[in-house]
């Protein structure tokens, strides 16, 4: 950051006022990320093919749901189709939650002398503590179909740093 002697800013301050204000970096990681495509899929084997990935029939909008760990999508939307015949429900038809996250890193070096360093940091790791959520469950003959049961990020942690450097 521009702060402190030999800076845009403060070039005039006092040492022991530079050791404290200036010098100061500040780093940072920003994730932006759209969710990931869900395929949802009965579970079962309806169309008697021996394969239980198949896809239910399509009879409403999917993604007008209400978006919470409980209910992610519409799964009204979806309803098994007759015996031995195939969904009408297309692949990859609604979105997962996305990510939201922002890293950030305020830094101070110290010079003890001029072979020796010590370096403070403070590290915040997802800063806004945005709640991002993993997957919901995509198949129909689960239980917890259509429901959040964990996070794709940790919440806000906050780390502090003292290193020497000889």
């Amino acid at each position: 950051m521009p702060l402190g002697r030999g800076r845009k800013l403060g070039d005039g301050m006092s040492s022991a006022a530079d050791a404290i204000v200036g010098g100061w970096a500040l780093e940072g990681i920003t994730r932006l990320e759209t969710g990931p495509p869900l395929n949802i899929q009965l579970g079962q084997d309806i169309a008697n093919t021996g394969r239980s990935r198949q896809r239910p029939n399509l009879v409403g909008n999917p993604n007008n749901g209400p978006k919470t760990p409980d209910a992610w999508f519409n799964a009204n939307a979806f309803e098994v189709p007759a015996e031995y015949t195939f969904g009408t429900a297309g692949a990859y038809i609604t979105d997962a939650d996305g990510i939201v996250s922002a890293d950030v890193t305020l830094a101070k070096s110290f010079r003890l002398r001029e072979d020796q360093r010590v370096e403070f940091r403070v590290e915040f790791f997802n800063l806004p503590n945005h709640v991002n959520f993993n997957l919901p469950q995509e198949r129909m003959n689960r239980g917890n179909f259509n429901k959040i049961t964990s996070q794709s990020t940790n919440p806000r942690q906050i780390q502090l740093a003292l290193r020497y450097s000889f």
